[in-house]
């Protein structure tokens, strides 16, 4: 029997403990408290959050002026403590980056990947080492890219694929092989797509779903998925949403199964969607799930699993929610973030907390310093 026949009968077997025990929806306020977490030192959003191999979180770059604009602080990084209670230091950028993505390396340095320099794309990466506090240049990809799908493999080489160049989405891929320090071409996704999400599957392969296919007034979002095998690197077609998205969050459910969350069909802002849809790994195939409260896209980075059937979904909207896979339905915690937040972002930080970080008032499009600490209780949330 074979790698992947394994991981479907696995995936099967668990599904139905994979939703974690029943929590009625009023007892989640006392479950997951949002704190006031350190200011960083500029306002961030479209900035990047890893966490690297130190435990530290690394708030990256990102628009730091009203109107998202970049300026001085754009190549600058935050350097939080393991805990994210507090800015233990900041390091530079060698470039002014606004969205850039960023992944960790396992060595405990960052890639840092693209995004708009001097208000064009650029095709440059760099290195950050959180203990020089600085970068060095690392390879330039085959084009500019911002707003592409970055994955780190099981084998902990990058996937970087598709993204916008500054005048039509691309359908191109590579891979940067942190052994080599180099970028390799890769087979080309089956669509251009800008603004996709990128999940890595148990069995090693990367889900790639939705995005837009043009930065236009003609742009679509797409329905189309398709899965990457670095045993071949390629691409192959999967099962088809049920709802054009784009902007929306993924995440990896311990069943093996992807949530596929909210986003925005091309109206943008008039277009926010509250359906989740479910993908199943082992037939292919993508199924309605459910919805979330409220409506809410620019949330690709702001989205986390705190149990096996419990998502917190941060961004997006006043009030965080939590949506429980087994209800199919999420539930608005009293947590009031003081504002509309577009593009934070949310990484672990420590044993039931997480720092949420950043983003843009919408509207105003107005970035933060502004951070959250977020405790869930591991009781009440266990896994």
């Amino acid at each position: 029997m074979n790698m992947r026949m394994l991981f479907a009968f696995a995936a099967a077997a668990v599904v139905a403990c994979s939703a974690g025990p029943a929590i009625e929806p009023g007892a989640l306020a006392q479950s997951v408290r949002f704190e006031a977490g350190p200011e960083l030192s500029a306002p961030r959003a479209t900035h990047a959050l890893v966490r690297v191999a130190s435990g530290q979180l690394l708030a990256i770059g990102g628009c730091v002026r009203d109107g998202c604009e970049p300026g001085p602080a754009s190549a600058t990084v935050d350097i939080i403590a393991a805990d994210g209670a507090r800015v233990e230091g900041q390091g530079s950028l060698i470039e002014r980056r606004v969205q850039p993505a960023a992944v960790a390396l396992a060595d405990g340095r960052a890639l840092v990947i693209g995004g708009w320099v001097d208000g064009r794309v650029t095709p440059t990466t760099e290195i950050f080492d959180p203990a020089k506090r600085r970068s060095r240049p690392g390879p330039d990809m085959a084009t500019p890219r911002a707003a592409a799908t970055v994955v780190r493999l099981a084998d902990d080489r990058i996937l970087i694929a598709g993204g916008y160049d500054g005048s039509r989405v691309r359908a191109d891929a590579e891979i940067f092989d942190p052994a080599s320090g180099e970028l390799i071409a890769v087979a080309a996704l089956s669509v251009a797509r800008s603004g996709a999400t990128g999940t890595l599957l148990a069995d090693g392969r990367v889900l790639i779903v939705g995005g837009g296919d043009g930065e236009s007034a003609g742009r679509r979002a797409l329905t189309s998925a398709e899965i990457f095998d670095p045993a071949s690197a390629s691409f192959t077609t999967t099962g088809s949403l049920t709802q054009r998205r784009y902007k929306h969050g993924a995440v990896a459910l311990p069943s093996g199964d992807v949530l596929i969350i909210g986003g925005s069909d091309e109206r943008d802002y008039g277009g926010k969607l509250r359906s989740v849809e479910r993908y199943d790994a082992a037939s292919g195939r993508f199924h309605a799930a459910g919805s979330l409260a409220s409506a809410r896209f620019k949330l690709a980075d702001g989205v986390l699993l705190i149990a096996p059937g419990r998502v917190l979904v941060a961004a997006g909207d006043e009030h965080p929610e939590i949506y429980d896979v087994a209800r199919r339905s999420g539930t608005l915690l009293d947590s009031d973030l003081d504002g509309q937040w577009n593009y934070m972002t949310i990484a672990r930080a420590g044993n039931g907390r997480a720092l949420l970080a950043g983003g843009y008032r919408e509207g105003r499009i107005e970035p933060t310093r502004r951070s959250w600490i977020v405790r869930y209780d591991r009781a009440r949330f266990p896994g």
